[in-house]
């Protein structure tokens, strides 16, 4: 169970003013060098967390096949995060600033498992910026991005 205090929990009370043209869903691009079998676990994993969380604004996701990204400070990473500041919180109005996440996809080197992490760690960071609780230094809580993993792997077990 996700603790209450978890930026997952926080988010799904949040009120915000969003513009009608804002979408509340993820928008998904994928490289079309991803195998097919990855895109479909990724595609599920997206409809679990459409299905169980709330999704306020558009969240603009692009797959790309590679083993990392590059920060601008040369560390290489799993995923990289971009937003804007809102002009003034809560209202939302202005589609410029939908945030958006590249999200490194290779299994040659990666698990299933190693690449939802890095994505729910991303998820993490929008639900952060949903709170209006983000800035350069925010790091998501390894509990909880376990805790979500495990709720989503264990949803998918077939009922005995």
């Amino acid at each position: 169970m996700i603790p209450k205090t978890s930026v997952w929990r926080r988010a799904q009370t949040i009120q915000l003013s969003v513009a009608n043209e804002i979408e509340p869903r993820f928008n998904i691009g994928f490289d079309r060098k991803i195998p097919e079998a990855t895109k479909y676990e990724l595609l599920t994993f997206v409809e679990w967390v459409e299905r169980n969380y709330r999704i306020p604004i558009t969240f603009w996701v692009d797959f790309d096949y590679k083993h990392y990204l590059i920060r601008s400070d040369g560390k290489r990473v799993g995923y990289l995060f971009y937003w804007s500041d809102f002009d003034s919180y809560p209202v939302f109005d202005n589609p410029a600033d939908i945030p958006e996440l590249r999200l490194a996809v290779r299994q040659e080197h990666w698990t299933i498992e190693e690449i939802l992490t890095s994505f729910i760690e991303a998820i993490m960071c929008y639900y952060a910026w949903i709170c209006n609780e983000i800035d350069d230094s925010y790091e998501p809580n390894e509990a909880e991005v376990e805790e979500i993993l495990q709720e989503y792997l264990h949803s998918r077990k077939p009922m005995d």
